[in-house]
């Protein structure tokens, strides 16, 4: 993720040219366009659903129903924060070394909140249809445990990024300053592990055994629900991978500096210019997201039925 506020951000720096900034601002521009009012509109339509059924007492909240809620809420999060960075991409950072460290902190947040939503999505439709009984007994409120937990990790896994993250005397950038080579090595190592790594081994994991283990029942009868878990997968890896492969070129140029100083420095140069290009790939997925993981599901509005039976079938097809 460091090519976010580095190089999407601060690398808003003033010697990019004035073409690439408008380009990438207008980018910028038409993922908060497309996806705020998206977002929004899963929560117009989730949200009365939502609060209607916690108000039934004897029926229990579809989780599904909350991680659709809480991904959107992420998606939103990280676009109301587009607009400061098209402002500092055509004017420089103008805003202080709070306001750098608070847009940081929102922008890390909402994007370890939605990478952690994704991946609790793919471990709790694993249990629900596998291990039913096993999820029912977290109940109403170990699902909202898990929850409150979820963010409490986003917000402890900012904390790199906002400890790093500053405006030198003199700049117009809101960027990483660190001690040292080893120190942002590990920031980086840190972030690519955490951010994508992990999360989306545990993703495909959970979706491997769960059609390896689903396809053998009766109960997986449903194409278009081997297209939205598809689609799940597939576009988290499209969408992050850039953003982490240029993490990789950039530990593995800093890594070279001593031993091959020609090697390390075509490898940075490299990275900073394919940043400008992934920098935007990851509000483009929170663009995205509201026509993947809510509109996708016809049935989104239906509960599970009384029954254990009846409770797997409907979250087969409607998870």
């Amino acid at each position: 993720m460091e090519n976010l506020t580095s190089s999407s951000t601060s690398s808003l720096d003033s010697t990019s040219p004035n073409s690439g900034r408008l380009i990438s601002s207008t980018v910028l521009g038409l993922c908060c366009a497309l996806g705020l009012p998206g977002n929004i509109a899963v929560l117009v339509v989730i949200l009365p659903v939502l609060v209607v059924i916690l108000r039934r007492s004897s029926r229990r909240p579809n989780f599904t129903l909350c991680l659709m809620l809480n991904l959107a809420s992420s998606d939103v999060l990280c676009l109301a924060t587009v607009p400061v960075w098209i402002y500092t991409l055509l004017h420089g950072w103008t805003l202080g070394r709070a306001a750098c460290k608070l847009a940081t902190f929102l922008l890390y947040l909402s994007l370890y909140a939605n990478v952690l939503t994704v991946t609790l999505l793919g471990v709790q439709r694993y249990l629900q249809v596998l291990y039913p009984q096993m999820w029912n007994r977290l109940g109403r409120k170990g699902e909202a445990v898990l929850l409150l937990a979820l963010w409490g990790l986003a917000c402890a896994l900012t904390a790199p990024a906002v400890a790093t993250r500053d405006v030198r005397d003199g700049e117009l950038k809101c960027q990483r300053h660190t001690g040292s080579d080893a120190e942002r090595v590990a920031v980086l190592l840190l972030e690519t592990l955490l951010g994508f790594v992990v999360p989306f081994s545990v993703l495909v994991t959970s979706y491997c055994c769960l059609h390896r283990r689903v396809n053998q029942t009766a109960l997986f009868s449903s194409a278009k629900l081997t297209r939205l878990v598809t689609s799940v997968v597939v576009a988290f890896f499209i969408l992050w991978i850039p953003v982490h492969i240029v993490n990789v070129v950039d530990i593995a140029g800093i890594v070279l500096q001593t031993s091959w100083p020609e090697a390390s420095a075509a490898l940075l140069r490299h990275r900073s210019a394919a940043a400008r290009v992934v920098r935007t790939f990851t509000f483009f997925n929170s663009c995205l997201d509201p026509f993947l993981y809510a509109f996708a599901s016809r049935r989104i509005r239906e509960q599970p039925k009384s029954s254990s039976r009846g409770d797997s079938r409907m979250q087969v097809t409607n998870i």
